[in-house]
């Protein structure tokens, strides 16, 4: 009891700097674990894409996650989203972004390039496409200041177009979590700008206080849909 006690403690107390939305939410299952370890990672074999070759993301010279700045949340409304009764709620945040759709969506769709712009994300590798058109995520993310590396493996979904709204859904496959769900959504304003939404939820498997989740997964959309903004809009500059 004393050391699961302590164990949520001290993770409590690095939860807050860590967390970077998306899969880095995942971050808040991590218990105590030998430096650098991976847990329970599996050897999952790489596949080609339609393209070719599946390239990992870029990462720092000696394999850890780079220092990335923090992306500026202003004009970011965000929002709990209540599960039903069960006293979770995801996290839903949106922003203008000062460009046009269709740079915002190979934003949300370079899976392999999340390590240069999303927070804490050490590789992101598409395994291949799936019969249903989606596309098949194997994702790694650093927790607790490096001490281990979270993993899971996700499938995102092909587009569904309603009302000019795209939808780009996920779907947890398989990870050392209990529940990992994302949902962007994408709507074009104008030639120039573009409306975008994540709806974020995790549930790890450490017990940690509903209301801390909640919080954490509020903020965690946040900083994904800061993240999106600043790295298209950044793409849109220098294409000026």
């Amino acid at each position: 009891m004393g050391r699961t006690r302590s164990t949520t403690i001290a993770t409590r107390a690095l939860i807050r700097p860590s967390l970077s939305g998306g899969l880095a939410l995942a971050i808040a299952a991590c218990g105590a674990g030998e430096q650098g370890s991976t847990l329970d990672a599996p050897s999952l074999p790489l596949t080609q894409r339609d393209s070719g070759d599946v390239v990992p993301a870029a990462a720092s010279d000696d394999g850890s996650e780079r220092a990335l700045p923090a992306p500026d949340a202003a004009g970011i409304a965000s929002v709990a989203v209540p599960i039903g009764s069960t006293g979770f709620s995801r996290g839903r945040s949106t922003a203008v972004v000062k460009a046009p759709l269709e740079r915002v969506r190979a934003t949300v769709l370079s899976f392999e390039r999340y390590p240069e712009f999303m927070p804490h994300y050490k590789k992101c590798r598409v395994l291949g496409r799936t019969p249903a058109g989606g596309w098949d995520i194997y994702m790694e993310v650093s927790a607790l200041q490096g001490a281990v590396t979270m993993w899971a493996r996700v499938e995102f979904q092909k587009p569904v177009l309603v009302d000019g709204v795209e939808t780009y859904a996920s779907r947890f496959v398989a990870g050392n979590v209990k529940d990992l769900q994302a949902t962007w959504q994408l709507e074009k304003i104008d030639a120039r700008t573009t409306r975008v939404s994540l709806e974020v939820f995790l549930r790890p498997k450490l017990p940690l206080p509903k209301s801390l989740l909640n919080a954490e997964n509020l903020d965690g959309s946040a900083r994904a849909v800061a993240s999106v903004r600043a790295r298209a809009e950044q793409a849109q500059d220098g294409n000026r």
